[in-house]
């Protein structure tokens, strides 16, 4: 097996393969038979592969170390070609939906995968890839603006994800001169970031014109891949957060002041779940893998194999450093057919969160790795992260070799950062639709909405002495607003079902595991509304979902040890 270090980045010759594709696709389209159509169709999934690799390959090295200089340059490149590659693909979609052996493709594939085809048509045409390309560039220059973030701070030169331990800190003047730090470096830069968020939101704008709709909102939707739900669909979903999950999340934060003995609450205070510290893992990153790989030992014999190679062929980047992109991923390498796990350690619960979020993406499409061809296997992201934040809740039985005397804090903190996520999540998808509603909106006015939003579903917050946040500038740090909007949303939808996955677990955990592996190798095949039920959960669009979820994590969260939650 290869190691992620030998694995050779090479530059494709992007004329050539052009001229390779378009010649594919002439044979698609002009297929004798059955045999040769098909022939033709795996070639261009080949050629797919190959050119995906190479790409993901310059993406990884490029966020380990964005100040490398040969990553950023070849990052520029695929920037520059990208749509056009894309525009190929859907060229080839069209080519399928257009053949006579269409109803040949469903039948040995699945009629998903047209409908996934059908819905690709709606995101691409010629006349707008100078617009993808400017979009591109626009998404890479954000994300080089936060990386490069050194913010001096006890006695260390830290990035953001450096600066969490001490956002967290137990010495509330600590808590406060690091959330100072970190949005003061923010604040700083308001006006670079307001620039760069005016010209995506002109030129996703323009897009959505060009394509021939009112605003961007269709085409960012079609763009997500979503066949089964629409806007309308999303917004009585919202609705649903409001009035079953708000109240809730109120609820814990006014324990969490009362645990925390905070009376005079500021936004730096809600970072600290408890008096005596947020749950902490026990090491380092070599520490915590080599629990990770006992963990998924005994969790499975298919996470046993799939972990171990991780590990063995160093298919992850894991500890923050200077250079080093935010955020965390995972991406797939199609022609090795392995995932790979990017993530910022920082000494944080989130350490672990990752080896378990990344992984359970990582291990799905570990598990899909040999599918015929890739379209099958592409999914929408509520369907992603349910693979994702369900491993989160699967490895609960393994959390005290990571925590120690913390895991009881751990528990209560990670279902309640569950529930606090979904009116966040769906703030930031309101606040989207806004804009996009709005393109004409100056900084200030997108700002001045976020804050009226943010208000409706996260009440409790208040920005005192932060003017910039006051001011609504929260947003602006969410980086899929910026690279990948309306995304958000589908992180929400798969948390509602990750959670029913966890109060499954503890009844029968056998057959809420079995299920969730029928869900991960099912992924693709079928749409969100189709694939939730077959797997035995609820779907959240439903009304009335979240208010039967929500009381069993209460009752759960009562259930905690108390003298170990303080």
């Amino acid at each position: 097996m290869t190691k992620f270090q030998d694995m050779a980045y090479q530059r494709p010759d992007f004329e050539q393969e052009v001229s390779k594709a378009l010649g594919l696709l002439d044979q698609l389209a002009k297929a004798k038979n059955e045999a040769a159509f098909f022939e033709a169709l795996q070639a261009i999934d080949t050629q797919t592969r190959a050119l995906s690799t190479q790409h993901t390959l310059c993406s990884i090295r490029h966020t380990i170390d964005t100040r490398d200089a040969f990553y950023a340059k070849e990052n520029d490149v695929w920037d520059e070609v990208t749509p056009r590659l894309a525009e190929i693909q859907v060229q080839a979609a069209r080519a399928v939906l257009e053949s006579p052996y269409r109803d040949s493709v469903a039948r040995r594939y699945g009629p998903h995968l047209l409908e996934k085809m059908e819905v690709s048509l709606k995101t691409i045409t010629p006349e707008i890839l100078p617009d993808l390309v400017e979009e591109n560039k626009l998404v890479s220059e954000y994300e080089r603006l936060i990386a490069s973030a050194e913010i001096e701070f006890d006695g260390k030169k830290l990035n953001l994800s450096g600066l969490q331990p001490y956002i967290e800190s137990t010495d509330r003047e600590v808590r406060r001169q690091a959330y100072t730090a970190h949005w003061g470096w923010m604040a700083q830069r308001v006006d670079k970031l307001d620039e760069l968020y005016d010209k995506l939101t002109a030129v996703r704008h323009r897009i959505g014109k060009k394509l021939g709709h009112e605003n961007f909102i269709p085409v960012a939707y079609a763009r997500m891949g979503r066949t089964d739900w629409d806007q309308q669909d999303a917004k009585v979903y919202r609705q649903q957060i409001v009035d079953s999950v708000v109240p809730l999340a109120q609820k814990l934060a006014r324990e969490q002041l009362r645990r925390t003995g905070v009376t005079d609450p500021k936004i730096y205070d809600y970072a600290l779940e408890f008096l005596s510290g947020n749950p902490k893992p026990q090491g380092e990153e070599d520490y915590l893998v080599a629990h990770a790989k006992k963990m998924y030992r005994e969790l499975s014999p298919q996470t046993d194999e799939f972990f171990q190679m991780m590990v063995n062929q160093n298919l992850m980047d894991l500890t923050t450093k200077p250079g080093k992109a935010s955020g965390g991923y995972m991406t797939f390498l199609p022609d090795y057919k392995v995932p790979y796990i990017f993530s910022n350690f920082n000494g944080t619960s989130g350490d672990v969160d990752v080896l378990t979020h990344e992984a359970g993406h990582a291990f799905q499409g570990w598990l899909q790795r040999d599918v015929e061809l890739m379209a099958i296997a592409e999914y929408t992201s509520e369907v992603a992260e349910i693979h994702s934040m369900s491993m989160e809740f699967f490895t609960h039985p393994w959390m005290e070799g990571f925590f120690g005397p913390d895991t009881e804090k751990y528990f209560h903190a990670h279902v309640a950062d569950a529930i606090r996520f979904l009116p966040y999540g769906a703030s930031v998808d309101e606040f989207q639709e806004w804009v996009y509603e709005h393109p004409e909106a100056a900084p200030a006015e997108r700002r001045a909405q976020y804050r009226v939003i943010e208000r409706k579903y996260l009440p409790h917050i208040e920005y005192e002495g932060f003017p910039y946040m006051e001011g609504g500038g929260r947003w602006q740090k969410q980086g899929h607003i910026y690279f990948a909007p309306f995304y958000y949303l589908d992180y929400t939808l798969a948390q509602v079902c990750a959670l029913q996955y966890f109060t499954w677990s503890m009844k029968d955990r056998d057959a809420a595991w079995q299920s969730y592996l029928t869900l991960c190798k099912e992924s693709g095949r079928l749409p969100f509304k189709q694939l939730v039920p077959k797997s035995g959960l609820k779907n959240p669009f439903e009304p009335g979902t979240i208010a039967q979820v929500t009381p069993a994590l209460e009752q759960y969260m009562d259930s905690l040890d108390k003298s170990k939650i303080h």
